[in-house]
């Protein structure tokens, strides 16, 4: 962006219940929906752009000078990714600007905007959205400071509060869940659809329930594989996903396939718990009413996410402040990015009178030695360093008041900059 421009944030975002089918799985892709922010990079009014996923959002955060036309070319691409009209799904998202999103991002960084306060898997899809933002040139200075930020939040929201306690998230309700369900998982065969982050998690937090048959399917078998080696389970191929089915009391799945991968009459009759986490859903809901069947998707964890919050809600007011100040601290940096050319042209010009006026003054010092001249070069810096220290100072004050704007302009019209 150009120096003194105005520099404005948006995030454009819709939770897991509004994701339009085919955009989160872009976003949540490897590539971190790199196709998606490289279109969106080429709207004028898009400067940076990040894009983040996780399973209870998608969000794109962009940086510019004019939040409305941001805001129209996050819509117009996700409606044109989704395949649905714009009016259809502008009602779906929600949208914050300046302030608001950079908090928003510090308190989803924090756990305190997902489905469990205090999830962890968050900081790391932050990092990695980041990251890869980064990487394809999408991301600048001013989201790299953003994102840099929300991960400092998020850390400090672990360290000084017990918001997360517990090691609580998605994963761990899951496999909680399934163990309430049957009264215990010693005796369970557990099936794992799916070997992303959220399924792994969820293998190893059913080992550690008590499940000691677990059978991991995946389209690939490798990151099978490895999701099975690690909890002392067994993979199995796609191909073979009926089979392992008929086996499972307990299954959960998590993929980002775009169609249900597990119909009504591949389930069959008896006691199963299936606790659905992919969105859009690879269970058909259809399942649910398959006889002794009980099926469960993110929705449905909400009980025990209330639970969470009810013991956690003392710390969320200790996070929030530590949100609010981090937010503070970002606004500040944020808001001096505008004054700072006013504030460079007058140092410029000041320095350009002093060594302008040492230099007409220069033959009348015949007798002064080098040291002496040192000494007089350091002066005059220094009185031109105090000088110029409280209108600097608060110039940057006012900019993070927002109230630096008449001031500015009155600088560069009284100096001529």
């Amino acid at each position: 962006m150009a120096e003194g421009v105005p520099v404005r944030l948006v995030v454009v975002g819709t939770n897991h219940r509004h994701a339009p089918i085919g955009v989160r799985e872009r976003l949540a892709a490897h590539d971190h929906g790199q196709v998606l922010l490289d279109d969106l990079m080429r709207h004028a009014a898009v400067a940076e752009a990040v894009g983040l996923s996780t399973c209870n959002r998608c969000e794109l955060y962009m940086v510019g000078s004019d939040v409305e036309a941001m805001r129209a070319a996050a819509v117009d691409r996700l409606a044109s990714y989704s395949h649905q009209g714009a009016d259809d799904l502008d009602p779906l998202l929600y949208v914050h600007e300046d302030d608001a999103a950079a908090e928003h991002l510090f308190a989803v960084a924090g756990g305190l905007d997902s489905l469990v306060p205090g999830e962890a898997q968050i900081l790391a899809q932050i990092r990695d959205a980041h990251a890869a933002a980064a990487q394809s040139g999408a991301a600048g200075p001013v989201s790299h400071r953003l994102f840099d930020a929300a991960v400092e939040a998020g850390k400090r929201i672990r360290h000084e509060t017990a918001i997360g306690r517990g090691g609580a998230s998605v994963a761990s309700v899951a496999a909680e869940l399934a163990r309430q369900r049957l009264g215990g998982l010693d005796d369970a065969t557990v099936l794992v659809v799916g070997a992303g982050k959220i399924a792994e998690l969820a293998a190893v937090n059913l080992r550690a329930r008590g499940a000691r048959s677990i059978l991991v399917v995946n389209r690939s078998s490798d990151h099978a594989e490895q999701v099975a080696a690690r909890v002392g389970g067994r993979s199995m191929p796609l191909a073979e996903l009926a089979s392992a089915l008929a086996l499972a009391d307990v299954v959960v799945s998590s993929t980002g396939a775009a169609e249900h991968l597990i119909a009504a009459a591949d389930v069959a009759p008896g006691p199963r718990v299936l606790i659905d986490l992919a969105v859009p859903r690879d269970i058909d809901p259809a399942a649910a009413e398959v006889d002794g069947v009980a099926l469960f998707h993110i929705d449905d964890l909400e009980d025990t996410v209330r639970r969470t919050i009810l013991r956690r809600e003392g710390e969320a007011d200790r996070a929030m402040a530590i949100v609010r100040e981090q937010s503070q601290d970002f606004r500040g940096w944020v808001a001096a990015l505008e004054v700072v050319p006013a504030i460079t042209s007058l140092r410029t010009l000041a320095e350009q009178i002093r060594v302008a006026e040492l230099e007409r003054a220069e033959g009348r010092w015949e007798g002064l030695s080098d040291a002496d001249r040192e000494r007089l070069d350091a002066i005059t810096r220094s009185m031109m360093a105090k000088l110029l220290h409280r209108p600097t100072v608060r110039l940057k004050e006012l900019a993070a008041e927002r109230e630096s704007e008449p001031y500015t302009h009155a600088v560069t019209e009284l100096f001529g900059l």
